[in-house]
């Protein structure tokens, strides 16, 4: 018994295979410039005063995504200063405040890092409860906004519990 094949079923045997080869045969897809990486991290916030600087020293690992490359684990560090530490000196407000940070963000699926570089910075912002900052390039330019908190119940002493929430763009 000779069976007879429709064209209708080879046509869209084709079209079928061919959809499943298109993803193999594109290459890598990189980020698209100017899509913001948002991130969310734990980690832990410490200050001290001495005089009229209060020093800052942030420690966050997190997740990030949002440039169509995937997820990327995050990891940072930050030491920086500002001339008040808001509700905890009794001046009332945060008053300049730059933070350095420093770190790193790896795609989870191809192990490419991706180094981190900027200022977190606040000419006027708040502390404990939390902490808004504008993140710009170690050159001045904007390239983001974030906010961290790491005090429940607006309690000043150092506390190794923080979240820091914010987004890139790159």
């Amino acid at each position: 018994m000779v069976r007879k094949t429709s064209w209708a079923r080879v046509i869209l045997s084709l079209a079928l295979l061919t959809g499943m080869l298109v993803p193999f045969s594109g290459g890598t897809a990189h980020a698209v410039s100017g899509l913001p990486i948002t991130c969310t991290a734990a980690g832990t916030v410490f200050w001290s005063s001495v005089g009229n600087t209060t020093s800052w020293t942030l420690l966050g690992k997190g997740s990030c995504q949002g440039d169509l490359e995937g997820t990327y684990f995050l990891d940072f560090t930050g030491a920086g200063t500002s001339d008040t530490a808001g509700l905890c000196d009794g001046s009332g407000l945060v008053q300049n405040l730059k933070i350095n940070i420093v770190g790193s963000l790896t795609n989870a699926s191809t192990l490419a890092v991706k180094s981190i570089n900027n200022d977190w910075v606040a000419p006027i912002s708040t502390y404990p409860i939390v902490t808004p900052f504008l993140i710009q390039s170690n050159a001045g330019s904007p390239i983001g906004a974030g906010v961290f908190f790491n005090h429940i119940f607006v309690q000043c002493q150092n506390s190794p519990v923080a979240q820091f929430d914010f987004a890139i763009t790159g």
